[in-house]
């Protein structure tokens, strides 16, 4: 397991991850002007809901729900999302206005009770904490017994593999900049916005902490694993 060089102390990290979020705006990967990037994102957020077991009744909780992309593409009676993020909630209320309860919280400290939800989502977000196993615990505790989580991560080495080879042909800045306000995207994610840096063996056994792994897909196909969407069980 590697930690990016960037330190962030506790108390500075809703701000830092505000800004983050305000220079890079992740919502934007689902609309980039790239079509294989957005490929990659459908695929990855129709593996998250392939692999929930969800229900009309279903209270599922999306733990780091940004601008409500996942939670467009599901449809229980009762979905709730949290974020650290004030304006990616606001982009959410704006996007699904009552199809989800949203509120504001920390991953690593949910404001929520103990067994209350059957299934909770959490994509592209453990990369971003300073504690990915507080965050599990946390979710774990929160599930009902033999409870689902769905856990999308990237795959870093490949990820950083591809962005050197396109730097070496100078297309980098060509192929992943975007159109509109936020063009930046730097050559390597754990320079500033990805503090935790393991790979998926890594994951694994931290997954295996609280939950045991039943299924996992490579994003956007198995000889090309640019994400890993991992569907958990919680132990009794």
């Amino acid at each position: 397991m590697q930690t990016s060089p960037t330190r962030i102390k506790p108390d500075e990290f809703k701000e830092w991850n505000e800004r983050m979020v305000k220079k890079y705006d992740p919502d934007a990967f689902h609309r980039h002007s790239n079509p294989l990037i957005r490929f990659v994102e459908r695929r990855r957020v129709g593996a998250i809901v392939k692999l929930m077991d969800i229900h009309k009744e279903t209270h599922v909780l999306e733990i780091g729900c940004g601008a409500g992309n996942v939670i467009e593409k599901t449809s229980p009676e009762k979905f709730f999302g949290v974020d650290i993020s004030p304006s990616l909630l606001n982009k959410a209320r704006r996007k699904l206005g009552n199809r989800a309860h949203l509120f504001q919280g920390d991953a690593q400290n949910l404001p929520c009770k103990d067994e209350v939800f059957k299934e909770v989502i959490c994509s592209e977000v453990l990369e971003h904490l300073l504690s990915p196993s507080e965050a599990l615990y946390e979710m774990a505790r929160i599930l009902k017994p033999n409870g689902v989580a769905v856990i999308s991560v990237p795959n870093e080495l490949w990820i950083n593999r591809i962005k050197s080879i396109l730097v070496e042909l100078r297309i980098f800045r060509w192929f992943v900049n975007r159109r509109g306000e936020y063009k930046e995207m730097p050559e390597r994610m754990e320079d500033e916005w990805h503090l935790q840096i393991l790979s998926l063996e890594e994951w694994l056994s931290l997954f295996r902490r609280c939950f045991k792994v039943t299924r996992l897909k490579r994003i956007p196909f198995f000889w090309l694993p640019l994400r890993y969407v991992i569907r958990l069980e919680k132990l009794r």
